[in-house]
């Protein structure tokens, strides 16, 4: 009996700060897109591009970014923007 709990009580302080990091991951990675959709929000903005971000898959937002950092025309980064979007 007294190694029955010995076990349980080692078990249950292994598993507590695996369960811990797991569910910190998850927030933190929600976060972290949750704060790229702003970013590619606001230069949409700028832009004077219309969209809601939250229905954009995160590849659509790479793509975008990497849109916005290019060394196009402003009109062109509209077009290939709005051709992603659409």
């Amino acid at each position: 009996m007294k190694r029955t709990i010995i076990a349980l009580a080692t078990a249950a302080t292994f598993a507590a700060p695996a369960a811990f990091a797991e569910a910190h991951v998850e927030m933190t990675m929600g976060e972290g897109l949750t704060m790229f959709e702003s970013l590619v929000s606001n230069e949409l903005d700028q832009l004077g591009v219309e969209a809601d971000v939250t229905t954009l898959t995160l590849g659509q937002l790479a793509q975008i970014k990497d849109i916005v950092e290019g060394d196009e025309t402003t009109s062109v980064k509209k077009e290939n923007i709005e051709a992603i979007i659409n």
